[in-house]
């Protein structure tokens, strides 16, 4: 029997993403995870850094795969929190610095919200997976630290601020916050805790507010401090983030959320389907504008992830997609992007589809296994 598009993305996910986060980006020496590897040799690439955002998105694909029947990661992901807690935690004012050496000296510490919003959701995965004692009581500080310190006046929270907490109010976007929402819904999977999704109602509304323009379907991507568009930037949009609202959106409703969002999503989905496409050469345009002209025509993976993620929300929720589309969004990863046959992928591409990056970075498992697991979930296989 032929593997089906499904199958086969399932295959990679657990063949070649689980292998290279527990034995090649996992650090035996100093603990924690690699930000790149070789992608010949699947060697550490020598940038002297680790992100925290890093640390936390492999930690979720260990803590997920384990989730899912394969635990042989749980080693180098219990390594990796222990590397995490010791390295990154700001011991006397709260909250997580964003960047350290490889050994684990911090070396950046502002306090930077799209980084939190992973350690919450690598806490809820951790929690789920391997039933970590102190998980939810970290994540439950980490968010108050946020309400704290970061709550800005209009709504949501500061994009950054320093070691002292003290605000950074030059920019606001709405990707921190959709990646905190992510990591809001999770602590609700993990917990059924009602604080969570009543955050996560927060975020909603905020999205509704300021993020979803709804005179051109679109996601607004930069803003002012007082939640206007950004004068410079305001009129940039991602595709891929809009197929991302669109999976968050639909697992907020089925976790119960009370606010409306149907219509956005909708909107939202058709717009991307619409104009997010290249027709020529074939892919996720990297931005487009309100009107939905292109704007930025190379091509990332992270984008093609999102969209099989919406599609398999949508579908899940009863609702209407192309025929055939997620089976096609998969096989154009296989296409275009993912080498099993040399255990990796292509980051990144021009639109006439020249590799542009071809280091594997260690933030990619993430999208790339979550995607595979929600395919798997809803369309079998």
């Amino acid at each position: 029997m032929t593997e089906t598009p499904v199958a086969a993305y399932r295959r990679f996910a657990f063949e070649t993403l689980v292998p290279l986060c527990r034995d090649r980006f996992a650090d035996k020496l100093h603990g924690g995870f690699f930000e790149q590897l070789d992608p010949d040799t699947h060697r550490p690439v020598p940038v002297g850094t680790k992100r925290l955002m890093v640390q936390c998105r492999q930690l979720y694909v260990l803590s997920h795969a384990a989730l899912l029947g394969d635990a042989s990661g749980q080693e180098a992901a219990l390594r990796g929190y222990e590397f995490v807690k010791r390295t990154y935690r700001d011991p006397a004012r709260g909250g997580w610095y964003f960047r350290a050496t490889e050994a684990g000296e911090a070396t950046d510490k502002s306090k930077d919200l799209y980084t939190h919003a992973f350690v919450l959701f690598a806490l809820a995965y951790l929690h789920r997976a391997f039933s970590l004692p102190d998980a939810i009581p970290l994540a439950a500080a980490t968010y108050d630290e946020l309400t704290v310190h970061m709550a800005a006046p209009g709504g949501g929270f500061w994009d950054k601020a320093d070691e002292r907490w003290a605000p950074d109010a030059s920019i606001r976007r709405q990707n921190p916050h959709m990646h905190l929402l992510e990591g809001l819904l999770a602590l609700h999977d993990a917990t059924g805790e009602s604080r969570w999704l009543g955050e996560a109602d927060r975020l909603v509304r905020l999205f509704l507010k300021h993020f979803h323009d709804p005179a051109t379907a679109t996601l607004g991507e930069h803003f002012a401090a007082d939640w206007q568009p950004h004068p410079e930037h305001g009129h940039i949009v991602e595709a891929g983030h809009h197929f991302e609202w669109v999976w968050l959106l639909e697992r907020y409703r089925a976790a119960g959320g009370t606010a409306p969002v149907a219509d956005a999503s909708d909107r939202l989905f058709a717009m991307a389907d619409r104009h997010g496409y290249d027709p020529e050469h074939g892919g996720i345009h990297d931005q487009i504008d309100r009107a939905g002209a292109p704007l930025l025509t190379s091509r990332r993976i992270w984008p093609v992830t999102e969209a099989i993620k919406a599609h398999t929300a949508r579908i899940e929720a009863g609702q209407s997609v192309p025929e055939g589309q997620p089976g096609r969004l998969i096989a154009h990863l296989f296409r275009d992007f993912l080498r099993p046959e040399r255990h990796g992928w292509v980051e990144t591409m021009s639109r006439e589809g020249v590799p542009k990056q071809i280091t594997l970075p260690g933030s990619t498992p993430y999208h790339l296994f979550l995607a595979a697991a929600e395919a798997a979930r809803v369309l079998g296989g």
